[in-house]
C-alpha cells in the first residue's frame, strides 16, 4: 500500500463549493456530507493522510479551480501546540526578552528570528445573571423558616439577564530556528517594562507594546489582523475574531504556512 505521508493545505475558500466537494469525493471516496463539511471549513489543513499520487491529483485539480494550495509531508507541517504563555516581555533594540512569572530570564527572540506576528480577538461567552439575586429579605425569611423547621417557599421564577462580555485580545508570535510559538493574552500581561509610558489599564498598554513590537519586527510577517489592533491601515479596520483560542492558533498555523508558500513561490519565480 502507498505511504500516506502528506497533508493538503488550502489557502483559499472555493468559488464553487460543489466542485470542490466532488473533487474530494472522487479522489478520497468521502461521503458527500463529510466532504461538504470540510469544504465549508476551507481555507485550512485537511485532516486526512494522503498518498503522493492523491495529492498530485488534488493539486492539479485545485489549480484548475483557481484555489491556492500545497501539499506537505507530515513532518514538515508546523506544530505550534502548545504555545508558550508570556506574562512579561521587554522590547529591546535587538530582540524580545521574555521573563518568567518571577521576573527571571526565560527566552530571548532576536528580531531576525521572529517569523510571524498574528493578533486577534477571542469571542467571550455572555454571562447570565439573576437580575435580583437572593436579596436580604429572602435570606432572612429562609433563615426563619429553617429555625421553625419549615421549608422555604418556592421562589418565584425570574428571568436571568444576559450580560455581554468583551472579547479577549490575543497575540501569537512564532520564532524560527528553533520553531517556537508564544501566546500573549492582553489582560494577563505585566507591562511594567513600558517604564514611564505605562498607563493604568491593559487595554491602554497593549497597543503601545504591540505598536513598538511591530515597528521593530522588520523580518516578520505582520498579519492584517495584527495591524488592525493598532489602527493600521485605518482606525476603522477590524481584527479577526475567533470562537476559541485553539481556533486562533489554527489560523496562526495557516498564516505561517501561507508565508512559507508565498516565499517559496517568489524564490521559484526569481530562479526562472
Amino acid at each position: 500500500m502507498p505511504e500516506t505521508d502528506y497533508r493538503l493545505i488550502l489557502f483559499d475558500a472555493p468559488a464553487d463549493p460543489v466542485a470542490l466537494r466532488e473533487l474530494f469525493r472522487g479522489v478520497m471516496g468521502l461521503h458527500p456530507t463529510e466532504a461538504m463539511q470540510w469544504v465549508r471549513r476551507a481555507p485550512g489543513i485537511l485532516p486526512w493522510p494522503l498518498a503522493e499520487g492523491e495529492v498530485r491529483e488534488l493539486l492539479d485539480a485545485l489549480y484548475e479551480q483557481g484555489i491556492a494550495a500545497e501539499a506537505r509531508r507530515v513532518d514538515t507541517v508546523p506544530k505550534l501546540v502548545p504555545a508558550r504563555s508570556v506574562h512579561r516581555a521587554a522590547i529591546q533594540p535587538d530582540g524580545l526578552s521574555i521573563s518568567g512569572l518571577r521576573g527571571e530570564p526565560a527566552h530571548y527572540v532576536p528580531w531576525s528570528k521572529l517569523e510571524l506576528v498574528h493578533g486577534g480577538r477571542i469571542a467571550a461567552d455572555d454571562e447570565f445573571r439573576d437580575p435580583q439575586g437572593i436579596g436580604w429579605a429572602n435570606a432572612v425569611a429562609s433563615g426563619l423558616n429553617a429555625m421553625i423547621l419549615r421549608g422555604p417557599k418556592a421562589p418565584r421564577p425570574r428571568r436571568s439577564k444576559r450580560v455581554p462580555r468583551d472579547p479577549v485580545t490575543e497575540l501569537h508570535l512564532v520564532r524560527t530556528d528553533p520553531q517556537i510559538a508564544f501566546r500573549i493574552v492582553a489582560d494577563q500581561m505585566n507591562y511594567s517594562d513600558l517604564g514611564d509610558r505605562l498607563l493604568p489599564s491593559a487595554a491602554e498598554n497593549f497597543p503601545i507594546f504591540l505598536a513598538e513590537l511591530v515597528a521593530r519586527a522588520d523580518a516578520a510577517t505582520i498579519t492584517d489582523s495584527t495591524r488592525a489592533l493598532i489602527g493600521q491601515p485605518t482606525p476603522e479596520a477590524e481584527p479577526s475574531t475567533y470562537p476559541t483560542s485553539q481556533a486562533m492558533l489554527d489560523a496562526t498555523t495557516l498564516r505561517l504556512l501561507w508565508t512559507w508558500y508565498r516565499r517559496d513561490r517568489n524564490r521559484d519565480a526569481e530562479n526562472q
